[in-house]
């Protein structure tokens, strides 16, 4: 197969777009399945609003820990590792105290998904999931990210910047309230999080981008010189303007080819 090969699937209430660039026709549809198919698991394990997840049976108590997939630790462990990293900006607790590590778990299911692509003996590949990104190959792929004025599905409007990845940066995650309105809290206050619109974060790791967009999202300024120190880098777009235009600051080595 010459050119790229591209297709939706659906999982965790959400759509995830792959692209694999000059895959093996014969490999690449049971490579996305294979990547569907895990989507689909991880939802069965974490998702909050399944009654029968592994994540609200062992919340409401109807099962300890040792008796759900392995991964439900991990995913757990992982948070609170992001939750110290983060100077308590990135907090899988609720102010409610109930566990929701939605934050961490859209990046965490798409990188372990994707290690089924490689079956598709492309040349390079790209998931996006609903902000979400990575890619991988020899080609460097622009992408544009959405702006946070625009509700609904921001597809085909116009965006607030394109940033370049195949290259140095690999995965980028953005979070904020524009598409989901106040679903973030600030960990510090337990009040709904207004720091920033929109939060994007650029990297090598998507699971790692994705906790620190939550972070800065969730605990505003204090929190980005973590990020920059670990070789992440940043957009922050904040509103606030009468004429309803936003601020726009990124870190030095933000990759934008605009």
């Amino acid at each position: 197969m010459t050119g790229t090969y591209r297709v939706t699937v659906h999982a965790m209430a959400m759509p995830f777009v792959v692209e694999l660039d000059d895959a093996d026709p014969e490999a690449a549809e049971p490579a996305i399945a294979a990547f569907h198919a895990d989507l689909v698991w991880a939802d069965e394990v974490f998702s909050l609003w399944r009654d029968d997840s592994y994540l609200s049976a062992h919340l409401r108590g109807d099962i300890a820990l040792d008796e759900a997939p392995r991964e439900l630790r991990e995913v757990l462990e992982a948070c609170e590792w992001y939750r110290e990293a983060t100077g308590g900006g990135f907090d899988a607790r609720r102010d409610d105290g109930v566990l929701d590590p939605t934050g961490l778990v859209k990046g965490w299911a798409v990188a372990r998904a994707s290690r089924h692509l490689r079956g598709a003996r492309a040349s390079g590949w790209m998931v996006g999931a609903s902000g979400d990104i990575l890619a991988t190959g020899g080609r460097l792929r622009r992408i544009g990210i959405a702006d946070p004025r625009v509700t609904g599905d921001p597809t085909g409007t116009p965006v607030v910047d394109v940033v370049e990845l195949g290259g140095a940066f690999t995965a980028l995650a953005t979070s904020g309230g524009a598409q989901v309105v106040d679903h973030i809290w600030d960990p510090t206050t337990g009040e709904v999080a207004r720091h920033y619109m929109q939060v994007s974060v650029a990297g090598t790791d998507l699971t790692e981008c994705d906790a620190w967009a939550t972070a800065i999202a969730g605990g505003g300024p204090r929190i980005v010189p973590g990020a920059l120190e670990r070789g992440l880098e940043v957009l922050l777009i904040a509103g606030g303007r009468y004429d309803g235009t936003y601020d726009a600051q990124t870190s030095p080595g933000w990759p934008s080819v605009r």
